[in-house]
């Protein structure tokens, strides 16, 4: 399935990238909200949605993995 542009299997949407970037950084889900405007609920929500497309468990792993793929 393929939503505005981006596949369902793997590939991470910009809204995904900037939260694993902010999480990269050491950023909390309360700092990441607050730097992108949106609530900690929505960041949950980016962070799950990245991990599941990466096919990883934890947010950890995901940013590790975004790296692995060059995408961070």
């Amino acid at each position: 399935m393929n939503v505005a542009g981006y596949s369902s299997a793997g590939e991470l949407t910009p809204r995904m990238l900037d939260v694993l970037r902010a999480g990269a950084r050491g950023s909390s889900v309360e700092a990441t909200a607050r730097e992108l405007g949106v609530s900690r609920a929505t960041v949950r929500t980016v962070r799950a949605a990245a991990r599941a497309r990466l096919g990883v468990s934890t947010t950890t792993a995901a940013i590790v993995e975004a790296y692995r793929r060059g995408v961070l």
